[in-house]
């Protein structure tokens, strides 16, 4: 802060003049002091789109570890796959398809691969190219009526194979039983990880609603 002295000199009829002097202060102008309840807001578009983009990846993921234990669920059926001999073909046949309970299994296996290989095909799209395939509001409608069905088939199919599991104990079909038990742990796990792409398919869905 510095001080200036200003002089004035006034002439009258009677006086030869006068002098005044008057102080003038010049104030560095003022900044004004940040409150410590500053915080700074984030656009609600920029935290939709993020949380959009994360609810895709998610998504994402969880088809692909669904589409991984689909794969197994049917690989580990259909290595089974083999007509019996002339001389065994009175015994129980060790292929899976003489058995409706694991025929329906690997059905159901072969259709969630293919469902979850479609979804994740769309997911990896709708992540470089938004919408390219299929607009968003109708992906959401369709990914949460098909998550649900396909999850009621493999845990129907999980519960015939394992009734089937129980029942065989004949030594012919001893490495088909083994073979049942993973294609059907297989299908449950997949039925739990589809549970949750499901719920995250009806979050999106009601967050189109909200929003």
């Amino acid at each position: 802060m510095k001080d200036h002295v200003v002089v004035s000199i006034t002439y009258g009829p009677s006086s030869e003049g006068s002098v005044t002097a008057s102080p003038i202060s010049h104030q560095a102008p003022s900044v004004p002091t940040p409150s410590s309840l500053a915080y700074s807001v984030t656009p609600p578009a920029s935290r939709f789109s993020s949380r959009r983009a994360s609810a895709h990846v998610s998504g994402l993921v969880l088809r692909f570890i669904t589409l991984v234990l689909c794969f197994v669920a049917a690989l580990s059926l259909a290595v089974n796959v083999h007509r019996p001999s002339q001389r065994h073909r009175s015994q129980s046949s060790s292929s899976f398809a003489s058995y409706p309970e694991l025929l329906y299994c690997f059905g159901v296996a072969v259709t969630g691969l293919v469902y979850t290989s479609l979804q994740t095909f769309k997911g990896v799209c709708d992540i470089t190219h938004r919408g390219i395939l299929i607009s968003e509001p109708l992906s959401d409608y369709i990914s949460f009526i098909l998550d649900q069905v396909i999850c009621y088939l493999l845990v129907s199919s999980s519960s015939l194979a394992i009734a089937w599991i129980q029942h065989a104990n004949s030594d012919s079909v001893k490495t088909l039983r083994n073979n049942s038990i993973v294609s059907a742990s297989m299908a449950f796990s997949a039925f739990l990880v589809l549970a949750l792409s499901s719920l995250l398919s009806g979050y999106k869905l009601c967050k189109r609603f909200m929003w």
